[in-house]
């Protein structure tokens, strides 16, 4: 009966009645008597019977929940996402003097010749400690970013690609205080979203976050008297669809950060993270990657060089990292060089960890004098 129920509802929209369509086709849902792949395919015309964007979005979103392997939803979500935001964005008039000594490294702006979809370019990070989250490839080698927020401590996490994929998301590197963590997956995005070629987001700049379902918040660069590093971008906005890593677009749809969970302390609007800030990190990662043996570390998002020489604690927070957790742990002489970084000697075991408050961060004595080495 569901099943001629629904019949009758594509049929009516096919004859140019949406409403009866729509009707019958809540019925057919409702009744619980269709099979997963035959809801997916109610969803897809119930769609077609809407013209709110959202509504329409919400519809395709609740096609791929019922099947997540109809390639329809996917294609049309990914579609819609790609007709809400342009994808060939172009300077529509010249860049002025100060601007133009602002581009970085006296960067030429060229408007960008192929359209871009931005579905192509973003995934859905599963798993992590505070629910659902957004990132965004910032390098052709699989490398995504997002935010600290989005995976915690976590060393690995699901990624969803629109192109209807689960991969293993392994997190190579955090700078926490950035709230930026960056995930490697085995795929080639292929090319980058545009970046904006300016430093900073100029006052009151129109903005878009795009989550990964293509839900977009509309808000604007927030001026504010607090001084702030360049890297940060105070937005307007006060929530977010999701656990944030979210690309932020401006009024020519180039890419200009990231969103982050920062909040401001006295309003509760939100920051974003320029993509400059981003990219320098992405590229330290990969000198740090070329020059040596190193290990992540998820309490801290460090690249160890001590436990990638095969010793047991991050030379950076002093944590016990996985690889060591389950060794026999001893003194090291030779450990010492990644870690005994103060010149101020302990007066009781010659040390040179470091004295805080008076005492030997090595063997806790208080300290008289500190002798000098």
């Amino acid at each position: 009966m569901s099943h001629r129920t629904l019949e009758m509802g594509i049929n009516a929209v096919q004859r140019g009645s949406p409403a009866e369509g729509a009707r019958l086709i809540r019925i057919a849902i409702k009744s619980g008597e269709l099979s997963p792949q035959m809801q997916a395919i109610a969803y897809l015309w119930l769609a077609e019977t809407q013209t709110d964007l959202q509504q329409k979005r919400a519809t395709y979103g609740d096609a791929l929940a019922a099947d997540p392997a109809n390639v329809e939803a996917r294609q049309r979500l990914a579609s819609l996402l790609t007709s809400q935001l342009p994808a060939a964005p172009v300077l529509s008039s010249p860049v002025s003097a100060t601007q133009t000594q602002q581009v970085v490294a006296a960067q030429t702006v060229q408007p960008q010749q192929a359209a871009v979809n931005i579905a192509d370019h973003v995934a859905h990070i599963i798993g992590g400690p505070n629910g659902p989250g957004t990132a965004f490839f910032v390098a052709q080698e699989g490398i995504l970013a997002t935010t600290r927020h989005v995976v915690g401590g976590m060393q690995q996490v699901t990624v969803e690609l629109h192109i209807g994929r689960q991969l293993p998301g392994v997190v190579v590197r955090a700078y926490t205080d950035l709230d930026l963590t960056l995930i490697h997956v085995d795929h080639n995005p292929g090319s980058l979203l545009p970046i904006t070629p300016l430093p900073r987001v100029a006052d009151e700049t129109p903005l878009s976050i795009v989550t990964y379902n293509g839900e977009i918040i509309r808000t604007t660069e927030r001026p504010t008297n607090r001084v702030m590093a360049a890297h940060w971008i105070p937005t307007s906005a006060t929530r977010l669809l999701d656990a944030g890593g979210n690309p932020i677009f401006d009024e020519k749809n180039y890419l200009v950060g990231m969103m982050t969970k920062d909040t401001s302390r006295t309003s509760g609007h939100m920051f974003g993270l320029h993509i400059a800030a981003i990219k320098r990190m992405v590229d330290t990662y990969f000198r740090e990657a070329r020059t040596e043996a190193r290990v992540y570390c998820p309490h801290c998002g460090n690249n160890s060089r001590a436990v990638g020489a095969g010793y047991f604690y991050c030379e950076q927070c002093g944590s016990v990292t996985p690889p060591a957790e389950n060794m026999q742990r001893y003194p090291i002489p030779q450990a010492e060089t990644y870690y005994e970084t103060s010149r101020a000697r302990c007066t009781n075991c010659n040390s040179t960890a470091g004295i805080y408050n008076n005492v030997c961060l090595r063997c806790g004595s208080a300290q008289g004098r500190a002798v000098q080495s």
